[in-house]
């Protein structure tokens, strides 16, 4: 372990041997990071990738510059089939480390098949695609657009439990059971997975406890006049010890015979008028029968090609996307990992990797993208930001003293953008703007000026400007 303050080998003691700093919290800081790692590791070998990973989280809160932590999350990140936020992780890690570290390679493996990163990116624009139509409320055309995810990466840990949720939805909890057996052999430890599973099993359960009770329970409420047994070759039958009855009971029982007579006389005339009354029924309810399976059918071909033609309209606009493009999140990740592969073959291009990243909606990154997306756009930011805003800086005061104020305005805006603490740029801006005609602009940006450097030279320039604005 090295020294915070000198990069010095720290011994055992609790200070510094070459520069005397105190190290007793760093170290324990340190440990903490480690053990998380470990147990981060110990996790994913027994496939608990979810716990895994809060672990590793853990570590990096602890110890950000942890390399072995990033690759293995990376990893973790790949093997649910998080392709992205798997290359942010190994991204970062080598610029850590830009020697001997194992991301180089994972990175090179992926940048040298260029049909996996095309696989990639189809199956996250599928995924969202998934995602919209179940917002939409066509849950049929979004499981559809799962299957097709899943084909191409069965690892998807997302897209299955999403799958399930949906057969959870339509009542075909079997399938959902295997969707959902399919998560927890990718990953172990994976909460969401096993709370939809023991949902699944207790509606299965209760099924199976409504059939047995639905079965026939015939000859249970029948009462045993004799007893049966065997006795060597011959069967005996052993009355009952009954009474016999006697008196009024046998007055009720020969009433009851006689009744019974009169019924069976009565229902031997009526059947023929029945049965000639059913089988007019019959014919008539055979007669609906056939024009309702006549309809049905022709509803279901219907349906069918109702079905294929919006699976149609889905391919067509799968297309569509692919060659117009629009800003959402497939473009989004599309820019972020051009930009990404524009600084790792060359980070002295800081122009080729601001032209992506200026691609990337403000709206996408601060609303709708994950942690590790915000991370490698904030990182990637951070790395070119200086030398780019410098460069808009000069070509937006170029523009101003040439009297191309919407140039200048433009430039100027990306080179505050890039370098807040820029004074002359937010007052060149703001005169960019008043020399325009906007003075609404002009005025914000002024007094923005004056309240982030009041005491600058800028400063003092922005409160005369504004003074002046103001007797006008």
């Amino acid at each position: 372990m090295e020294c915070y303050h000198c990069g010095a080998l720290l011994t055992e003691t609790d200070f510094c041997t070459a520069c005397g700093s105190d190290v007793g919290k760093y170290k324990k800081i340190m440990y903490a990071a480690n053990r998380y790692y470990n147990d981060g590791l110990e996790r994913a070998g027994v496939r608990d990738l979810s716990g895994a990973m809060s672990s590793l989280k853990q570590c990096l809160k602890l110890n950000k510059g942890h390399v072995d932590a990033r690759n293995l999350m990376g990893l973790i990140y790949f093997e649910m089939g998080e392709a992205v936020a798997g290359m942010t992780e190994w991204v970062i890690s080598k610029n850590l480390r830009a020697e001997k570290n194992i991301a180089n390679d994972f990175l090179e493996k992926i940048q040298s098949n260029q049909s996996r990163l095309e696989t990639i990116t189809s199956t996250i624009k599928k995924y969202n695609k998934a995602l919209e139509l179940c917002e939409q409320g066509s849950n049929d055309l979004a499981v559809i657009q799962l299957k097709k995810v899943l084909s191409m990466n069965p690892k998807y840990v997302q897209a299955h439990r999403l799958l399930a949720l949906l057969y959870m939805e339509r009542a075909e909890y079997e399938k959902a059971l295997k969707e959902l057996d399919k998560c927890m052999e990718i990953d172990r430890g994976d909460i969401d997975a096993l709370r939809y599973r023991k949902e699944v099993d207790m509606v299965l359960d209760s099924l199976d406890e409504t059939r047995k009770k639905t079965k026939t329970k015939t000859g249970i409420f029948e009462e045993k006049s004799s007893k049966t047994f065997v006795s060597g070759n011959e069967v005996i039958i052993q009355p009952l010890n009954e009474r016999e009855p006697k008196g009024i009971a046998v007055f009720v029982e020969i009433m009851l015979g006689i009744l019974i007579g009169v019924c069976a006389t009565y229902f031997l005339i009526v059947p023929a008028q029945v049965k000639k009354a059913q089988d007019a029924m019959t014919s008539e309810v055979t007669t609906y029968g056939e024009t309702i399976d006549k309809k049905n059918t022709e509803i279901t071909e219907l349906e069918n090609r109702v079905s294929q033609l919006e699976l149609d309209n889905i391919n067509l606009l799968d297309t569509l996307e692919v060659y117009e493009g629009t800003n959402g999140a497939v473009d989004a990740n599309n820019y972020l990992i051009a930009a990404a592969q524009a600084y790792i073959k060359n980070p002295e291009d800081s122009i080729t990797v601001e032209g992506y990243l200026d691609l990337i909606g403000q709206d996408y990154v601060e609303q709708s993208a994950s942690y590790e997306y915000k991370e490698l756009y904030t990182f990637l930011m951070e790395q070119v930001g200086a030398s780019v805003a410098d460069s808009y800086y000069e070509s937006g005061l170029t523009a101003y003293n040439q009297l191309d104020y919407v140039s200048a305005v433009r430039d100027l805006t990306k080179a505050v953008r890039y370098n807040p603490n820029s004074d002359s740029a937010l007052y060149y801006l703001a005169l960019a703007y008043y020399e325009s005609g906007d003075i609404a602009q002009a005025t914000d940006k002024l007094n923005e000026l004056l309240l982030a450097f009041p005491s600058s030279e800028f400063g003092d320039k922005a409160r005369q400007r504004l003074e002046e604005m103001s007797a006008d």
